[in-house]
């Protein structure tokens, strides 16, 4: 009893889910590389407010200078991407304001970036923030919990190595 491990968030094989709004099936996402599950498989949740949440504890590895997008890596290992919208690269990061920088710890829930996704949907893009496992091959399963989600408080993802 004395010797047993506490559990901690980090541990936990879940991704929350980044934003409140509807979790779908990244196969229904209308861009291939994402429904086709090239850079990996997850979920993606179609937002209504503009907080951009972790939906891991780990360390930021990748804050694209466009901010429309960020790789975070766990504690146990796996590599999660969290993509702001479809084609929002050629915003050349209008409409995004990045809360982390490369290096930094981060705990699930803590706010990445903020968005203005009025200025998205303007320029006819989609609004879809993506969460993928990109090394997907070190995980045996996962399961996606569909539906309506709460920012940094929904379980959108169980995993198992």
């Amino acid at each position: 009893m004395f010797f047993k491990k506490k559990e901690t968030v980090q541990s936990k094989p879940e991704l929350l889910a980044v934003q409140s709004g509807e979790i779908v099936d990244v196969a229904t996402l209308p861009d291939p590389v994402f429904a086709e599950k090239i850079l990996g498989d997850g979920y993606a949740v179609l937002p209504t407010g503009s907080e951009i949440l972790s939906p891991v504890s780990g360390k930021i590895v990748d804050v694209q200078d466009t901010m429309h997008a960020y790789g975070i890596q766990t504690d146990d290992g796996l590599e999660i991407l969290v993509h702001i919208g479809i084609n929002t690269v050629g915003l050349n990061g209008k409409g995004f304001k990045a809360k982390v920088k490369n290096g930094q710890r981060v705990t699930a829930g803590q706010p990445l970036a903020v968005v203005d996704f009025d200025y998205i949907k303007a320029q006819g893009l989609p609004t879809y923030v993506i969460v993928l496992i990109t090394n997907i091959d070190e995980v045996k399963s996962i399961k996606c919990n569909y539906g309506t989600a709460a920012a940094g408080e929904t379980v959108a993802l169980t995993y198992v190595k």
